[in-house]
């Protein structure tokens, strides 16, 4: 019996061959923060009993967030609560969890619906526009959105009405969330970020689309992150790759966790993420996916992280939600 042909050794892309792709409407846009040191939980016999609860996509449901915090014991005096995209829309009070996040000083990051909000009220201000009514060209009884997971620069009449309803101080807390959070080093998790969709990997943050990271689920058969669903699930390509090695070897990409095994310890990322319902919860040790549909009657589920005597831990909270 032949031995199969292996695959030629494959050099990571460097971020420079990636290329940005700039957001359309936006300047301000805060493409990457880094959490203030003190949020991090500490390791060690005399630590503090802080810790970080890593909520997935709430998406407007605020007695379930509330419940979650309730269930995990969360004390706003030591913990700290960040909330990894899609905190709004689709759920009845939309309003209300960001006045939650606000409350409790927490982080919020900026998911595909933040996202198109902040770029809705851009554009409500450019044409001066103050109504969430349908437009000319709008359906009244409309209840689906041809974009629903797209960001885009105008928005629908759905939109509108929730800029109208989250106000100026709701949206410009909003606006200050990043696309990307670097945690910081969180022992044997190594480098933690939280991001809403995911990652580009073998790109640096810095260099990171911001689009696609707040939309991605896949990446396709020559290296190029997609919102899709019919690619390679972004978590499971080491790295951005040639059309070559795609085309050839589409079935022998290595999963993301192995290829962080192969870096040096204190180079290694744990990604946690939401954005894909349908997968639900993807624990894997060096990504975790949060988003468990809560809107649809699923589950709202927090990773919660705190210090040991030597290493960090992390564990997996549900509750169960009601369909918006």
């Amino acid at each position: 019996k032949e031995e199969a042909a292996k695959p030629p050794e494959v050099t990571p892309v460097v971020a420079e061959q990636y290329g940005l792709g700039q957001h359309p409407a936006l300047s301000d846009m805060i493409q990457l923060m880094d959490l203030p040191s003190t949020y991090l939980p500490e390791t060690g016999k005399h630590r503090s009993s802080g810790r970080l609860i890593i909520v997935g996509d709430v998406h407007g449901m605020k007695e379930e967030l509330q419940a979650l915090l309730d269930k995990v014991k969360f004390d706003k005096k030591h913990d700290h609560l960040i909330l990894a995209g899609d905190m709004i829309s689709k759920g009845p009070d939309s309003p209300g969890v960001v006045d939650l996040a606000m409350e409790l000083g927490a982080t919020g990051i900026r998911g595909n619906h933040e996202d198109r909000i902040i770029l809705a009220d851009a554009d409500m201000k450019t044409k001066h526009m103050d109504t969430g009514s349908p437009g000319p060209s709008e359906e009244k009884d409309k209840k689906e959105d041809s974009l629903e997971e797209e960001s885009f620069s105008h928005g629908d009449y759905k939109d509108r009405a929730l800029v109208k309803a989250l106000g100026h101080k709701r949206i410009k807390w909003l606006k200050e969330c990043p696309v990307i959070l670097r945690v910081g080093k969180l022992g044997s998790m190594g480098e933690v970020v939280v991001v809403h969709a995911g990652l580009a990997p073998g790109v640096k943050l810095e260099k990171q689309d911001p689009v696609l990271v707040m939309n991605m689920r896949t990446i396709g058969k020559h290296g190029v992150p997609s919102d899709g669903r019919d690619g390679t699930k972004w978590r499971k390509v080491s790295y951005p790759c040639s059309q070559y090695i795609c085309d050839c070897y589409a079935n022998v990409t290595q999963v993301w966790n192995k290829f962080q095994k192969k870096l040096p310890k204190h180079d290694r990322t744990t990604v946690i993420y939401g954005h894909d319902s349908k997968q639900g919860l993807q624990v894997e040790k060096y990504s975790i996916g949060v988003d468990t549909g809560c809107h649809r009657g699923g589950k709202l589920t927090a990773v919660v992280i705190e210090g040991g005597p030597s290493d960090h831990t992390h564990k997996i909270v549900h509750v169960k939600c009601k369909a918006a």
